[in-house]
């Protein structure tokens, strides 16, 4: 009860701030602070301010966060986008599980349902499975967030969009050093530096990170390089690359446990996980290039220089190997090589019309393999087989401001062809089409309303793993298909000269057919299987409040929804009980303060609601709140600077779970999340 009030009083000072005024002169059209800045979006394909998006957005600057933060999670950056709930951060081998509007719960290991895009060039696979273990965290600059339905943009994105920007050069250094230490044996160390100027500029960015782990076989070590550059090829042309090498050699998985396990030893890794040396290692590479054409006023004199061409192309390849606590087919392991490319041609009119038209494709292949895990030894082959999941699409998308109305709409196509060994195929086609109606409020105030259809395919991981545990072809997998509304009501308000209050209050319905939950078998313990498990209704009502300025930047975000199920299976009776694996409210509330002398102090409350671990709804998570502490002090040097830094996890030693395995066999749903922990680090700019 007091947590249920706790959030409602968040919703109405969220609210509330709507109906604040502040005395100010009104012929202050200048904010003379870098604080104070308009965000400008461009994930929702049409270049936007924040106060305008059509939909529910947000913006992270995560180069904030960099200060004081351990960088090993991108959980780290995310706490403040409401509707966003990330668990399994301390699971190297499962990696983080990110979830918008309960799209994503779930992902056995990896990003599902929502699309990942780091500088322009697509993080997730064609199937729809996204990877965040060789994203460049350190060097982030900026993220934006599509909360909600983005299949008319993205295609198979029915939880959201997360757009990742990284750092283009290091501000008046050309060289940075950092290097931390942590408990549970945690040691990193990066190296980024710049080079060129003017008409090449190219950044390059070394991590290597290790650690023991909080519990037994948890450990991790994995090393990463990550290059960009930019070249102006022309006054008109410009070309950016990126680069990244990620090389895992380990990262243990400890397992899941029952309540009882945790209670006798939270730190303990499940029997069969030790046995068996459950763990994985990854090799991935990754190359990707975009191009930007803007045509020159003489060639294109009836466009006016609003036209601009954007295209990319990019090639990863990723090896992957996952030891599993079971004897046959116990390894599991895949050679992944997967391509794509895309272009776009903007038009933009006198009066802030846009339009974008654009295409794309995208293929991955994978060579999928199961060995026989001898007690931690690779053995002898047991199946392999060829898969390949293609995505062609095509969209436009655009916006019409007429008075103080703003309609923008997109339509999307997309052609999924699925192809496994012995010539099982099947084709999937989607027609994904999105409209939003916003109206601006004075100034600085924005409502809006919109509609879209989504879609979330079965990846290849799940289509693989056959119902009698063998390697094959799922085939009564099928696609989640969702009706949703939103209706988004934002604004902002300056304070004098110093400060900008920003809010936003959204809420949503989506209706789902189709929905693909996990299950496991006795036979093949943490092994996940998949089956569609009827319809389901999301209703919501997300809120976020911000306090921004030079000194001081306070952050609140609330989410308070109603994930269930609507109508019965022929399995078991699920009408009515909570979609597992997603709280019903969670709130978080971040503070960072510059103190004198350059030093800076940053606080963050979580607060997560119980979530249920089953379909049934016969196990409920108890809800947790955890607290954590950092700072950091600069150092001026003669050529430089020096930082200090350091932090308090979980400062109040909340006993709470960092991750619940979704209908787990035999009751075990639980990892166990540290106690307290600290870590302290230098950073050396030059």
């Amino acid at each position: 009860m007091v947590s249920k009030l706790r959030l409602a009083f968040a919703l109405f000072f969220a609210f509330s701030v709507s109906n604040i005024t502040f005395s100010q002169d009104r012929s202050e059209k200048v904010i003379d602070t870098t604080a104070l800045n308009e965000v400008v979006l461009t994930a929702s394909l049409i270049t936007t301010n924040l106060l305008d998006a059509p939909t529910a957005s947000s913006f992270v600057n995560a180069k904030k966060i960099h200060e004081t933060s351990p960088q090993l999670s991108l959980k780290e950056y995310l706490g403040q986008v409401p509707g966003l709930f990330a668990q399994n951060q301390y699971n190297y081998n499962q990696d983080l599980r990110i979830s918008i509007r309960g799209f994503g719960a779930r992902a056995a290991f990896g990003i599902r349902g929502v699309y990942l895009n780091i500088d322009g060039i697509p993080e997730t696979t064609p199937d729809g499975q996204g990877q965040i273990d060789n994203i460049p965290i350190s060097i982030l600059s900026n993220i934006e967030v599509l909360r909600g339905p983005s299949s008319a943009l993205y295609g198979n994105a029915a939880g959201g969009v997360i757009l990742m920007s990284t750092q283009e050069n290091l501000g008046a250094n050309t060289l940075k050093f950092r290097a931390m230490v942590g408990a549970f044996g945690l040691a990193t160390s990066q190296l980024t530096f710049a080079l060129g100027e003017n008409k090449f500029k190219s950044l390059w960015h070394f991590n290597h990170s290790v650690s023991e782990g909080y519990r037994a076989l948890s450990g991790f070590k994995q090393s990463q390089l990550n290059g960009t550059f930019s070249y102006q090829l022309a006054k008109n042309h410009s070309l950016k690359g990126q680069f990244n090498y990620t090389d895992s050699p380990y990262a243990n998985d400890p397992g899941s446990l029952s309540l009882d396990q945790v209670t006798n030893g939270r730190r303990m890794a499940r029997e069969a996980n030790v046995v068996y040396q459950t763990t994985e290692k990854i090799n991935h590479l990754k190359f990707g290039l975009s191009h930007q054409y803007t045509p020159n006023k003489r060639g294109f004199s009836a466009l006016n220089n609003a036209f601009e061409m954007n295209s990319y192309a990019f090639f990863a390849q990723r090896d992957f190997q996952g030891l599993l606590p079971f004897l046959n087919g116990g390894v599991s392991a895949f050679k992944r090589n997967y391509y794509g490319f895309g272009s776009k041609a903007i038009f933009k009119g006198e009066n802030k019309q846009q339009l974008v038209v654009g295409i794309g494709h995208a293929l991955q292949s994978d060579l999928r393999s199961r060995f026989q895990n001898e007690k931690g030894v690779v053995g002898a082959l047991v199946a392999q087989q060829n898969e390949v999941f293609s995505n062609s699409h095509g969209f436009i998308t655009g916006k019409i401001p007429f008075q103080k109305w703003v309609l923008s709409a997109a339509l999307r196509t997309d052609l999924i062809h699925i192809n496994m060994d012995k010539n099982q195929k099947r084709n999937f086609t989607a027609l994904s089409p999105s409209a939003a109606l916003g109206r601006k409020i004075g100034a600085n105030q924005y409502i809006s309303f919109s509609y879209a259809q989504s879609f979330e395919t079965p990846t290849l991981s799940e289509l693989s793993n056959a119902p009698d545990g063998s390697l094959g072809f799922n085939e009564t997998l099928d696609p989640i298909k969702s009706n949703n509304i939103e209706l988004t009501y934002r604004g902002k308000q300056f304070i004098k000269n110093s400060y900008k209050l920003n809010w936003e209050i959204s809420g949503f319905i989506s209706e789902s057919n189709g929905e693909i939950l996990p299950y496991e078998l006795p036979e093949f313990p943490q092994r996940q299987f998949f089956k569609n498990s009827g319809a389901t209704q999301r209703r919501g009502v997300e809120a976020m409040v911000s306090l921004i300025g030079n000194i001081l930047e306070w952050s609140n975000s609330a989410s308070f929804a109603n994930f269930t199920f609507k109508e019965n299976t022929a399995i078991t009776e699920l009408s009515g009980k909570r979609i597992p694996g997603i709280p019903s409210h969670h709130f978080n509330s971040q503070i960072q303060i510059k103190l004198p002398a350059q030093g800076q102090i940053r606080l963050e409350y979580q607060h997560i609601g119980a979530l249920m671990a089953n379909n049934n709804n016969s196990v409920k998570v108890a809800p947790y709140s955890v607290l954590n502490l950092s700072g950091a002090k600069q150092l001026p040097l003669k050529n430089g600077a020096l930082k200090l830094f350091a932090g308090i996890n979980n400062l109040t030693n909340s006993l709470y779970f960092d991750n619940i395995r979704i209908n787990a066999f035999g009751g075990r749903f639980y990892e166990a999340a540290p106690t307290r922990h600290l870590y302290m680090g230098i950073e050396l700019s030059l």
